[in-house]
Order: C-alpha cells, then sequence, then structure tokens
C-alpha cells in the first residue's frame, strides 16, 4: 500500500509538473493527483471541478471523452468522491487563464474514484500505514489487543480482508460503532488500486 503522506507519491496541484516540460528519458516513479470531485461540468467533454489536498480548486478535462473507467460500480463524477489522476500534468494556459489537468486521449481508463472525500482517504491512509507499515504487529481493530502466534489468529474482515478483529464482539463494534461499515469500501478500493 502507499504511503499517501508522502508528497512526492501524491503530489498537490501546484507540485505537478508542467505538461511543457520535455519527459526525462529515465523512467521515474509513478505519482498519483488524489482531489476531491465539487462539481461535474460535463457538458460535451467530460470535465469536473475538483480539489486537491492543499485546497487549491482546478478542473480535470478528459481529452477525448475518453471517461469510461470511471464507470466501475455505477461510480461517476459523483460529488465527493476522490479522483485518482496516474501521472498526472498540470497544464498552464497562459496569462490570465488558470491552469488544469488534461487527461490525454486513450488515458481515461486508467483514471480512478474513491468511493469517500479527500480527508477520509488520508485519514484511512494513514491508518493502513500503522496496520501494514514495516514491523508492526497485528492488532484488533476494536479493542487493540494484538495477534499472538498461531494460538491466538485475529479474523479478517471478508470485505476488505485488511482490518482484524479478536472476537465477533469486536466485529460488531468495530463495524457499528467504529466507522468500519463505511471504510470498508473506501479500503477495497484502495486495494483495488494500488495491490
Amino acid at each position: 500500500m502507499p504511503i499517501f503522506a508522502d508528497p512526492a507519491l501524491f503530489p498537490s496541484f501546484h507540485e505537478l509538473p508542467s505538461s511543457s516540460t520535455p519527459p526525462s528519458p529515465a523512467p521515474t516513479a509513478d505519482w498519483f493527483l488524489l482531489a476531491q470531485i465539487k462539481e461535474d461540468m460535463t457538458i460535451t467533454k467530460p470535465t469536473v471541478i475538483v480539489r486537491d489536498r492543499s485546497g487549491a480548486d482546478f478542473a480535470v478535462t478528459f481529452e477525448d471523452g475518453d471517461h469510461r473507467g470511471l464507470g466501475q460500480g455505477g461510480i461517476r463524477f459523483r460529488k465527493g468522491h476522490t479522483l485518482v489522476v496516474p501521472r498526472a500534468t498540470r497544464t498552464d494556459r497562459g496569462e490570465g487563464k488558470q491552469a488544469i489537468v488534461r487527461v490525454p486521449s486513450g488515458e481515461g481508463a486508467n483514471v480512478r474514484i474513491l468511493p469517500a472525500g479527500l480527508d477520509q482517504v488520508f485519514e484511512i491512509g494513514a491508518v493502513l500505514d500503522g496496520i501494514e507499515g514495516v514491523g508492526k504487529g497485528k492488532k484488533c481493530a476494536a479493542c487493540g489487543e494484538e495477534e499472538e502466534g498461531v494460538e491466538h489468529q485475529l479474523m479478517r474482515c471478508t470485505g476488505c480482508g485488511v482490518v482484524a478483529y479478536c472476537s465477533k464482539a469486536c466485529q460488531v463494534r468495530g463495524w457499528s460503532e467504529l466507522g468500519h461499515k463505511a471504510n470498508c469500501k473506501v479500503i477495497r478500493s484502495i486495494k483495488e488500486i494500488w495491490s
């Protein structure tokens, strides 16, 4: 799983490379623009207004209208969800015009949507890093009890496969009181993109 706090992996809009900068001959690491959808402005060309983690508002356009990859599971440009644009670049449009992100022709299917707001995505990312980080012991998500070898294994959530519980009572508490019901779908979406 990625570390969502890493600005090199998840740059803000103003940290994106410019589309006018020539690409490096050496392959570089991937990066992803995460931005919360504020408004769907699609008329003829798919266009959404989004806000990134720094609070900058800007447009994301799909150059050839190819946004078919966004229809998985009935999820479309839904206000409040988070757009994930791999290897996004900022297009500066000249004096007096606001820069935008253009999704090049044929790349629309690579853009994904997480069914949660940007703040929730970053919060879940921090939790996932705590759960799956290097040297982390597995703990019950409800009571914090640690997994102790084969004789006391925790049960994984069957929905996301990440969160674990020591008992059925803790699973019910985690699902109903601690918010896993809402987070499970988001964790599954994160795993689909980055696993």
